[in-house]
């Protein structure tokens, strides 16, 4: 097995395990067995639980991959991996807005794709708050503009349907809760797996015929 298969059980494995039970609860033994990869091997690929959260960030990132060239990882300067995510930020806003003169299914594509990237990444800021807090800062914000965003868009192209802004929060967070939630964090996780596409099919048909 390559490091770079090793690695992405890896990711795969802290990445469910920083959700639930979350970081500060998870060891390293646990990922290992997750992974099912030796505590030797995260050990020679990572100096510490915290560079393994922060290559989990950086490898959720779309700008800047990570190059791997040096082992093991150390934790990331905090400044670069803030203004990483603020860029990642900033080119999902802009494809955003740019949907704003587009149809509700194009708007609808560009959350669906976004929270499918960034849903494990969301829920660990989500379940630990503190592990990073000028991270979950930014995920405050972005949230928040997400919500204003879709808002504004349901309030030009959709003039009839009363409180925009609350109807744009209602189509953020039902995006979010089936491509995050329900996936990686729920009670029924394991069941809903082989269901997935199915179901966001299902969920994507319903909210396009709820703002036609």
């Amino acid at each position: 097995m390559t490091d770079e298969e090793k690695l992405q059980r890896i990711y795969a494995a802290a990445s469910e395990l920083f959700i639930q039970p979350g970081y500060h609860e998870t060891q390293m033994q646990m990922i290992a067995q997750r992974s099912q990869l030796a505590v030797g091997t995260l050990y020679r690929l990572f100096t510490s639980k915290a560079a393994l959260l922060d290559y989990v960030f950086l490898t959720t990132l779309p700008a800047a991959p990570v190059t791997l060239t040096t082992y093991p990882l150390a934790p990331v300067d905090p400044r670069e991996l803030v203004n990483r995510t603020q860029m990642a930020y900033a080119d999902w806003n802009r494809q955003l807005t740019g949907q704003v003169a587009a149809s509700f299914d194009d708007l609808l594509t560009a959350l669906f794709q976004a929270f499918e990237r960034y849903g494990q990444y969301f829920l660990i800021l989500e379940h630990n708050p503190t592990v990073n807090p000028a991270l979950t800062a930014l995920y405050r914000q972005q949230r928040q503009l997400l919500y204003q965003q879709v808002g504004a868009f349901i309030e030009k192209t959709l003039p009839a349907i009363p409180e925009p802004q609350r109807n744009g929060v209602v189509v953020v967070d039902l995006v979010f809760w089936w491509c995050a939630h329900k996936r990686y964090d729920s009670f029924e996780m394991e069941m809903a797996h082989g269901e997935d596409d199915r179901m966001i099919a299902v969920v994507r048909e319903m909210l396009r015929r709820s703002y036609q």
